[in-house]
């Protein structure tokens, strides 16, 4: 009986360590898809409601807004535990003219697990590119 408890510790004590790793990255995936969707909500209510709208990274909430509209409270969306934006980043916000282009181009450079993530706005349309 002993025997059989030891195998199944040795067997979970193996199983369990990469088992979070791969819900880490899995989370972190999740997020940069999330990022992505955001970003281009915000360009398209800004086509919508011909106003500027914008996706502001907030350093010491640890997490970013979208905000589309006035009236209405911004979107506020937490990073997770394993992701931070770097201070190397030259952007912290994306603004989007009344007719949806970027009006200050850069990259917004992520820390992840898995290391460094860039996020990258063109100037112009607005046109972002997400590389590993």
């Amino acid at each position: 009986m002993l025997l059989v408890l030891s195998v199944l510790m040795t067997v979970a004590a193996i199983a369990v360590p990469a088992y979070w790793t791969y819900e880490e990255r899995r989370e972190e995936e999740r997020f940069f898809g999330l990022l992505l969707h955001d970003i281009y909500y915000a360009q398209s209510e800004s086509y919508r409601l011909e106003r500027a709208t914008m996706v502001v990274f907030r350093e010491g909430s640890h997490s970013y807004e979208v905000a589309a509209d006035i009236l209405l409270p911004p979107l506020v969306r937490k990073l997770p535990e394993s992701v931070e934006l770097k201070k190397t980043s030259n952007l912290n916000e994306i603004y989007f003219g009344a007719n949806g282009s970027v009006s200050k181009s850069g990259t917004m450079r992520f820390e992840t697990s898995t290391g460094e993530r860039t996020l990258i706005v063109y100037l112009g349309k607005g046109r972002v590119v997400l590389s590993e």
